[in-house]
């Protein structure tokens, strides 16, 4: 949040930024005391913003936030200060619902990737357009200009999609290096799932309708699938070599000191022995930062990665397993190839993908809309 979104706006933007952080709800919903902090935390939200509208210091509300916190009577009570209200979503492929219940209250629903927009334009159909990007100061001030450390490397929790893909590149000879949450026992996996009766309840209750008619069956079914699987125990995988998650300080010099960086832009799901890819992808934080860190990058093609990228030219893609073994095994022989893709897709990251190329955009659309002075 303060690399990519905060900081922008402190440099770009505002005169003053009043910033109201809040720990995730999406997994507590069943606590009633966390029921209760949250309604203390929208009651704090909302003397804010009224103070800061009484002082004449109040042009713009931004959000990151879904309806497990932010409360439907919030959302009304700040929309009657008529302040242009925008929030962003930045997970459209796999969480486009969760911004329903308020999503008349703003003025602008930003999103970061087209799949399921068509859906959420049912509730607001004032929807913008706003790809993730990167920071390219940040990336400048943390990115290593030593030689490589790493020949493929992979930046990312655990999921059994991913170890699956992990496991064939090592049994075609790769051994890539991983940093991120679950892969061994030291390190807490992010993958388990505790059922939550409060929390499938209220879902059931606000979600099921318009999913169901969005997605059909796939909204019942997939979810189950996907949250079952999360009761099956992963042995370590073998061959990778395995380091602790990374800070958002050491991102840019493992990306621009690894020969390859891996993208995976599929989760898929886990049943038995197999593994069963979703086909619900979805372009990433990661597709803007390891190019614009100086990176480059094989990731698994998503539909909207060619309006970002030439693929091939600035960054490369894959769709099937055998076309990432057989892309890893030129790349890795090829420097000279990898180089000119590399140097490629810092340009194009610099030129077309940072964060004020995105506020840039977002801010005139909303000066077109007369919700903000010219």
């Amino acid at each position: 949040m303060e690399v990519n979104i905060l900081s922008t706006l402190r440099r770009y933007y505002c005169d003053e930024l009043h910033v109201m952080h809040y720990p995730g709800g999406m997994g507590n919903l069943g606590s009633k005391a966390w029921r209760t902090t949250r309604e203390e935390l929208n009651e704090r939200l909302i003397r804010l913003a009224l103070a800061l509208k009484k002082d004449g210091r109040l042009d713009l509300m931004f959000f990151m936030v879904y309806d497990d916190f932010l409360l439907v009577e919030t959302a009304r009570r700040l929309a009657e200060l008529n302040v242009p209200m925008v929030n962003y979503h930045v997970d459209m492929a796999f969480q486009w619902y969760r911004i329903i219940r308020t999503a008349p209250y703003f003025h602008v629903l930003a999103v970061a990737q087209k799949t399921n927009a068509e859906h959420l334009a049912f509730y607001n159909s004032n929807i913008e357009w706003m790809p993730m990007a990167a920071n390219p100061e940040f990336c400048l001030e943390h990115a290593s200009s030593r030689g490589y450390e790493h020949g493929i490397s992979f930046v990312g929790s655990f999921n059994p999609f991913r170890r699956a893909l992990l496991a064939d590149c090592v049994r075609h000879g790769f051994k890539p290096t991983v940093y991120g949450r679950g892969w061994n026992g030291s390190s807490v996996s992010p993958y388990r799932f505790d059922w939550d009766a409060y929390k499938v309840v209220h879902d059931l209750w606000f979600y099921a309708v318009p999913r169901w008619k969005a997605e059909g069956a796939q909204s019942l079914t997939g979810a189950l699938r996907r949250k079952w699987s999360r009761s099956v125990a992963f042995d370590e995988l073998p061959g990778p070599e395995f380091r602790p998650p990374c800070t958002d300080e050491a991102l840019p010099a493992i990306f621009r000191s690894s020969k390859i960086n891996l993208g995976f832009s599929d989760t898929g799901w886990h049943g038995n022995d197999a593994v069963v890819p979703s086909r619900n992808l979805q372009c990433r934080l990661r597709d803007f930062e390891v190019p614009m860190a100086g990176g480059f990058y094989l990731v698994q093609e998503a539909p909207d990665h060619a309006e970002y990228f030439k693929p091939g030219e600035e960054i490369e893609t894959w769709s099937e397993p055998e076309e990432l073994i057989d892309k890893l095994s030129y790349y890795s022989s090829n420097i000279a190839a990898a180089e000119r893709i590399r140097e490629a897709g810092h340009r194009r990251a610099m030129s077309s993908h940072t964060w004020r190329h995105r506020f840039d955009r977002l801010f005139h659309r909303v000066q077109q809309r007369g919700l903000l002075p010219c």
